[in-house]
């Protein structure tokens, strides 16, 4: 399944979730994922304690668009795409069975698109603008995302919403 949901989140949702990124970020409390063999010049953290309560909160409306009343939240991820900015060719690790990718952020005036590759290889093109959400089979389907290139100081903000089947 691949799902595609415009709007899912707010202006003011995503100013608040950014605002926490940020913080996180001007703290140093994120990784720099750099030197990660699937990430290039960006920086993460899972868990954050608000994006984890949109976790929870998603949940209900991700069950009902979906049907699976099976699905337990298992976490969250946050990560800040900056120029050199990439996602190698993966599937998510056993666990992460349902994957929501949220933009909440983008200043850079350009597509850059989540391509997944389906169970019957077809290859689909996603570009989530800020408010918008994709959401897939992580353990089952590939996806990535090409490099990032723009200015230095333009970035992504994206968050990652996570369940498992039970």
């Amino acid at each position: 399944m691949i799902l595609f949901l415009p709007k899912l989140f707010d202006e003011l949702r995503c100013m608040q979730l950014n605002q926490v990124a940020l913080n996180f970020r001007n703290n140093q409390s994120l990784n720099y994922e750099g030197n990660d063999p699937h990430y290039g010049n960006s920086f993460g953290l899972a868990r954050i304690p608000e994006f984890e309560k949109v976790l929870l909160a998603l949940t209900p409306l991700i069950k009902k668009k979906t049907g699976w009343d099976n699905i337990i939240p298992e976490n969250s991820y946050t990560r800040i795409y900056f120029n050199g900015s990439d996602l190698k060719k993966h599937k998510d690790r056993p666990g992460l069975d349902v994957t929501l990718s949220v933009c909440t952020y983008s200043d850079i005036n350009k597509s850059w698109p989540l391509w997944i590759e389906d169970e019957n290889s077809k290859i689909h093109e996603i570009e989530i603008l800020p408010g918008d959400g994709a959401l897939i089979l992580g353990t089952k389907y590939t996806h990535w995302r090409d490099p990032l290139v723009v200015e230095k100081e333009q970035m992504v903000i994206q968050s990652f919403y996570h369940w498992k089947f039970a």
